[in-house]
């Protein structure tokens, strides 16, 4: 409780989270700041002002995104996962299409999952393409691209490639239409045997 009188004797002092006082006076000015709504009624019964702070999700990038995209055509299993095979020696393409949710602020990680059949390295590309539906905007505002490498990859592990850099210009919203490429049939891909491919793992905040 406060009582706003002209005397110092009822003046207040405001320090911030037991740290050093930020100042001595008869009156607060409380602020709304980023998603939070401030409801203030004066309470003459009780001889108290009630405040009520109300915080709203969204904007911090205090809240994580954990979104999977499967493959719409498989053609395999592996265990009881349903998967595309990628065969040694040759070079398979696997395309998908799938939107990043429009409440995404920034994309941290993105991830093809396989499952390979052998040990070895995984020799691949990947390419992408993005735009806003519904907006007006070309589907190919953004296009990124990463060039054939290789990642090491263990047999029946659940693996994770990292894709991030064919993503760099997607944004919350965008339709993303993707080409992933094992290069099975060159010299640089060491697996000797079929890779499944699982989908694509997003991860963000909003």
């Amino acid at each position: 409780m406060m009582s706003k009188l002209q005397s110092s004797a009822n003046q207040v002092t405001v320090r911030k989270n037991s740290g050093a006082d930020i100042g001595t006076r008869t009156r607060l000015n409380l602020i709304e700041g980023l998603n939070t709504t401030l409801m203030i009624a004066d309470d003459p019964a009780d001889n108290e002002v009630d405040i009520t702070i109300t915080s709203a999700g969204g904007g911090g990038g205090a809240d994580w995104l954990n979104q999977f995209f499967p493959p719409v055509d498989t053609n395999a299993y592996k265990g009881t996962y349903a998967t595309v095979q990628m065969l040694d020696a040759m070079t398979t393409d696997v395309w998908q299409t799938f939107m990043i949710p429009s409440d995404v602020v920034t994309i941290t990680s993105a991830s093809i999952l396989v499952i390979p059949n052998g040990t070895g390295d995984i020799y691949w590309e990947c390419s992408t393409n993005a735009g806003k539906v519904c907006s007006s905007e070309d589907y190919q505002t953004h296009t990124d691209s990463i060039a054939a490498n290789t990642d090491a990859v263990t047999q029946n592990e659940i693996e994770c490639i990292n894709i991030l850099a064919a993503l760099t210009n997607s944004l919350g919203g965008d339709l993303v239409g993707l080409k992933f490429t094992r290069l099975g049939a060159h010299a640089s891909d060491t697996i000797g045997g079929t890779v499944h491919y699982l989908g694509v793992l997003i991860e963000g905040t909003t």
